[in-house]
């Protein structure tokens, strides 16, 4: 199997499905009803097929950009590839999704609706990654 940034194709692939379920989880079923209030999006609406392939895009750059990292400091075992993830997520995603909130006026509970996703994304990311690098990862699958 071809490898991307030192991940096995399949790894990148499965990351950006787990990710973007943890999104459609998040916006669509725990926090949709809130969420929906605060950006003025109706609910129980079917998505448009650019909605979902724009997500799917977005989710797929980003895990692509955690394993370029990953593979830039050597990340292979669970413990390393999440712990790289939370500062990730902390220290880039988290700080860029607060200008909204600081620079926009944007609601306060809008960001931790999306700080949450991302921060709970990343970590699951890292954790599917970490089984398709290194040399213990699933290579023949």
């Amino acid at each position: 199997m071809p490898k991307i940034f030192g991940t096995n194709l399949l790894g990148i692939l499965a990351a950006t499905i787990v990710f973007y379920t943890v999104g459609w989880l998040w916006y669509g079923m725990l926090f949709m009803e809130q969420w929906a209030a605060l950006t003025g999006t109706e609910t129980g609406g079917d998505m448009e097929m650019t909605t979902i392939i724009g997500g799917l895009l977005i989710t797929l750059l980003q895990v692509l950009g955690i394993s370029y990292i990953l593979q830039h400091a050597g990340a292979s075992t669970l413990a390393t590839c999440v712990k790289i993830c939370a500062i990730i997520a902390l220290l880039l995603a988290l700080p860029l999704l607060a200008y909204a909130m600081i620079y926009e006026n944007g609601p306060r509970a809008l960001f931790h609706i999306d700080a949450s996703h991302i921060f709970v994304g990343y970590i699951l990311v890292g954790a599917v990654l970490s089984f398709f690098r290194g040399k213990d990862a699933i290579d023949d699958v």
